[in-house]
């Protein structure tokens, strides 16, 4: 059996990434999270699968489990952690990553790190210490992977979006769906056009990575196509029926400073991003309506 460790299960990302690998019935999966930025509703579901164990720790505590496989997926994407106390947001994720680096040396498991530093933030200057800790990060898993001889690979995922979000989620898409249902206006202050990706297409692309040997260290996992969150409001309040209108305050709109290279996944696997963004946004808002509004 194949045993493979999620850092941040509970996660959106980790739920979906957990659910297409319990699909493959010769895969054991074990799951972290302490819940700081996550649901334990979002894992009641995998409870029940017999073939996975859920671990409520800390990541700088020690793991006494066998592991083959590590997605590290631990505080990708959601910040409210990050505002409350950044310092100890960054000494906490360094130690975490200080751990897992020793695990996978001991096990020789495979590590898979799971980061989108470069894309929402670069705006701002309030990311400045995470995008810094970010880049640390990922030179500092390429550079011990090279000196001890361990599998390391990075995958940049571009705004990603689904199904399990939490509640009080602050990104973009949650918030506009929770926004539409409460018939409340959609404010966007700044309009950004944005390559956004759905869980499931980030769940298999980093399985992919993971199964297959790349001749590339940083791998980007994202959708071909961008859409600005003013066009994206507006096909939320469409499938929520909402009463809601969209807000700009200001006409300025901005575009990514990095195109992601989604070629590189469908020369070397074949793998693209194939979720349509109708099809992505219907499914994250049945979600939330079922979870949090019948």
């Amino acid at each position: 059996m194949n045993k493979i460790l999620i850092c941040g299960v509970a996660g959106h990302l980790g739920v979906n990434l957990a659910n297409c690998l319990l699909k493959n019935e010769n895969n054991l999966v074990y799951g972290i999270d302490n819940f700081l930025c996550s649901s334990f509703s979002n894992i009641s579901t995998l409870l029940k699968n017999e073939r996975f164990f859920f671990l409520q720790q800390d990541l700088v505590d020690e793991i006494n489990v066998k592991i083959d496989e590590i997605y590290f997926l631990a505080g990708c994407g959601d910040f409210s952690l990050y505002f409350d106390d950044k310092y100890k947001f960054c000494t906490n994720k360094l130690k975490s990553i200080e751990n897992i680096l020793k695990f996978s040396k001991i096990f020789g498991a495979r590590l898979l790190y799971v980061t989108n530093f470069y894309l929402d933030y670069e705006f701002d200057d309030k990311y400045n210490s995470f995008n810094s800790l970010e880049k640390f990060i990922i030179n500092l898993i390429l550079d011990y992977s090279s000196i001890n001889n361990t599998y390391a690979k990075i995958a940049r995922v571009s705004n990603s979006y689904g199904p399990y979000f939490r509640f009080d989620d602050k990104r973009f898409i949650p918030a506009a769906i929770y926004s539409a249902f409460n018939n409340e206006n959609i404010i966007i202050e700044n309009d950004f056009c944005k390559y956004y990706t759905f869980s499931k297409d980030v769940s298999l692309g980093l399985i992919n990575i993971m199964n297959n040997y790349l001749d590339k260290n940083i791998i980007d996992i994202s959708s071909s196509n961008m859409h600005f969150d003013s066009d994206i409001a507006k096909l939320i309040i469409s499938f929520t029926k909402s009463k809601s209108k969209v807000i700009k305050i200001s006409n300025e709109i901005y575009y990514p400073k990095y195109t992601p290279d989604v070629n590189y996944l469908v020369s070397s696997l074949n793998f693209s991003c194939s979720t349509q963004i109708l099809n992505g946004i219907s499914k994250t808002v049945d979600f939330i309506k079922l979870s949090y509004f019948s």
